[in-house]
C-alpha cells in the first residue's frame, strides 16, 4: 500500500514537473515568435532602405575610429594640463584677436597665423547632412573653451545653410548630448 502511495505521487511529481516544461517551452515558443517577427521587421527595412543601413555601418565604423583617435588625444591632453604650470595665459584671453577661417569642410580659429584649433566635417550620404568628424585644439589651447566656440561656429553654418549634423567626432556627440540648444542640428540615426 506504501509503494503505491509512493508511485501515485512520483506520478504527481512527474505531470508537475511536466506542467512546468510545458510552461516553459510555450514561453520559450512566444520569444522565439518575437524574435522571428523583429526578423521580419529588420528583413523588411533592409530591403526597403539598404542604402541606409550601408551609410549607418560607415557612421558607426567612422565613430569608432575617431573614438580611438580622441582617446589617445585626450590622453595626451590631460598629460599636458597636468604638466602645465601656473604661468600659462588662461584660454579665454588666448583667443583674443583670434578669428574663424572658413575651409572646405570645417573651420579654424587662427591668431596672428597660429593655429588655435579646428573643426572639421564630410558631407553625409544626405545632401543635407554633415558629418561632424574631428575637432581638436592645440595642446596651449586647451582646457578653456576653444573646442566650445569652434563647435558653435560649426552649428551656427549648419543653421544658417540649412543641414543637420551627425556627430561621428566623441566630442561633438558628448555636446550634443549635454546641451539641448544643439537639439535642431543634431541628425540621429
Amino acid at each position: 500500500m506504501a509503494m503505491l502511495k509512493t508511485i501515485k505521487n512520483s506520478i504527481s511529481d512527474s505531470k508537475e514537473a511536466m506542467d512546468g516544461i510545458k510552461q516553459s517551452m510555450n514561453s520559450v515558443k512566444e520569444e522565439v515568435d518575437t524574435l522571428k517577427g523583429n526578423l521580419a521587421q529588420v528583413q523588411e527595412q533592409m530591403k526597403e532602405k539598404p542604402a541606409k543601413f550601408k551609410a549607418s555601418l560607415s557612421y558607426l565604423k567612422l565613430g569608432i575610429a575617431d573614438a580611438k583617435s580622441t582617446v589617445e588625444e585626450t590622453k595626451q591632453g590631460v598629460s599636458e594640463v597636468k604638466d602645465a604650470g601656473k604661468d600659462r595665459e588662461p584660454a579665454g584671453s588666448l583667443i583674443a584677436g583670434a578669428e574663424f577661417i572658413r575651409e572646405p569642410h570645417g573651420f579654424k580659429l587662427k591668431r596672428a597665423g597660429e593655429n588655435i584649433g579646428e573643426i572639421t566635417y564630410a558631407e553625409g550620404p544626405d545632401p543635407d547632412i554633415w558629418m561632424a568628424n574631428h575637432t581638436y585644439v592645440e595642446p596651449d589651447y586647451r582646457g578653456g573653451s576653444v573646442a566650445k566656440l569652434l563647435l558653435d561656429r560649426l552649428v551656427e553654418e549648419a543653421r544658417m545653410e540649412g543641414k543637420q549634423i551627425f556627430p561621428v567626432c566623441s566630442y561633438v556627440r558628448a555636446q550634443f548630448k549635454r546641451d539641448p540648444d544643439y537639439r535642431d542640428v543634431w541628425h540621429e540615426y
